[in-house]
Formats: structure tokens, C-alpha cells, sequence
């Protein structure tokens, strides 16, 4: 394509009510519209993550906590490496709490993580902040 072809495509694509038609205006033949509407789903589609639980995660994450983490990563609130991260202290945090993370305390994770501006968060600072005496626990004990 051609330099003004190129920003006119351009202004077609991202205005707010793009068309196939607009784009056959501009001269675009249906063999290129097909390759420009393909790459367009294949650079889209190289974005996608998919992960699967786990058995181990599947025990600790209640499905809507997962599946809250999956749309904060859909809509990108938070970015796969954080969404990891969020699996991983979860992990942790449930062996001291000996319960599932269900959406609301996901939540709480996931803010917390986010608003605190710390890249290092400990489960002992996630305890913390979910209001629990460290006393409760032996952070000592041998986990077997």
C-alpha cells in the first residue's frame, strides 16, 4: 500500500463506526480486505493466556476467585506477570489459613498488591493486611 492509502486505512480503522464498505471505498479488493481482517485476528489472537489450574490451585482458589482473576487480565488491570504472582502468594497464604481464597479475599489480594506500590509482597504482609494476628500462626512450623 501506498503512503496516503496507508493513513487513509488508517482513519477508516480507527474511527468510530469502521465497515467493510468504507474500506472497499478506498479501493481495497476483497482478497486484501480478507488478509487485512486475518492479520488483524491473528495479532489480536498471539495475545491470548491461557492457563489452567493446577490440581493443587484448583484446591485453593474457589472458581469465582479464579475466574475474577481471569477478567482482571482480560480487561488489563493487571498484566500476566502480577496475575502469576497473585496465584503464587495465594498458594502460600492459604497453607497459613487453611482455607480457599474466594473472590472477596482475592479482591483484597489483588488490591493490595496493586495500591501498595511494593514489588516485594510477603504472605506475612498479606496476613497482615487482612487483619490477622501473626500470633495466630507459627511461621516456624515445618510444613511437610
Amino acid at each position: 500500500m501506498s503512503k496516503p492509502r496507508f493513513d487513509d486505512l488508517l482513519k477508516v480503522v480507527l474511527s468510530k463506526r469502521p465497515s467493510k464498505e468504507k474500506l472497499k471505498k478506498l479501493g481495497m479488493t476483497q482478497e486484501e480486505l480478507d488478509r487485512f481482517l486475518d492479520s488483524l485476528l491473528y495479532a489480536t489472537e498471539t495475545k491470548a493466556y491461557n492457563r489452567i489450574l493446577s490440581e493443587d490451585e484448583k484446591r485453593v482458589l474457589t472458581p469465582a476467585a479464579f475466574g475474577y482473576l481471569v477478567h482482571l487480565l482480560k480487561i488489563k488491570s493487571i498484566d500476566r506477570e502480577l496475575f502469576e504472582n497473585i496465584i503464587s502468594l495465594s498458594l502460600q497464604l492459604n497453607v497459613f489459613l487453611r482455607k480457599k481464597i474466594d473472590k472477596p479475599m482475592m479482591d483484597n489480594i489483588v488490591n493490595y498488591l496493586i495500591f501498595s506500590g511494593q514489588g516485594e509482597i510477603s504472605v506475612r504482609d498479606l496476613i497482615e493486611n487482612f487483619f490477622i494476628h501473626e500470633t495466630d500462626f507459627d511461621f516456624e512450623e515445618d510444613i511437610h
